[in-house]
């Protein structure tokens, strides 16, 4: 069975500012284009995936964002930084992990 606590409210935690322990961050390539609007810092959720050559692909989970199974499916969320206007497919990326 799987615990949701264990997922959302450390993400909620994160989101809200509150003192939480660091989390572990890596770097990965963006596997898709990825908008957000300008004058908004947005978060993605992402799911991680190895490649041949080592390295490691972030491939954006999207759906609503009252799903939850987001969270479920995804291994860490990345920032889209404020006034970006997206993130271009190849990016290089720092994940945060759950």
């Amino acid at each position: 069975m799987v615990t949701y606590e264990l997922f959302v409210a450390p993400t909620l935690a994160y989101l809200s500012g509150a003192a939480v322990p660091p989390h572990r961050t890596l770097s990965a390539r963006l596997t898709r284009n990825v908008a957000s609007a300008a004058g908004r810092e947005d978060y993605v959720q992402v799911r991680l995936e190895s490649r041949a050559d080592g390295g490691l692909d972030a491939v954006p989970v999207f759906g609503k964002s009252n799903l939850i199974f987001t969270l479920v499916r995804s291994a860490g969320m990345l920032k889209i930084p404020l006034d970006a206007g997206g993130l271009n497919a190849g990016a290089q990326v720092e994940v945060v992990l759950f």
